[in-house]
């Protein structure tokens, strides 16, 4: 297994690439859809959505307040 060394929010973003080139974020082997051909045979999906709603919900945060709040202050 590959030690995965990256900040909290670098670790989404490197799976949601790795999977979006095809390679396997465990090994690195090749992969069909979200299934891993390679050593480990994972099935990645449900990290992809995982790591897919956490960067949604992080963009859609900001900074935390809504525009709303903002037009008040």
């Amino acid at each position: 297994m590959r030690a995965i060394n990256l900040l909290p929010g670098e670790f989404n973003a490197s799976i949601i690439s790795s999977i979006i080139n095809l390679v396997c974020p465990q090994c690195g082997g090749r992969m069909l859809e979200f299934q891993c051909d390679g050593r480990c045979r994972r099935n990645w999906f449900a990290e992809w959505e995982w790591a897919n709603y956490l960067t949604k919900r992080a963009k859609g945060n900001g900074s935390g307040r809504s525009a709303w709040t903002s037009r008040i202050r």
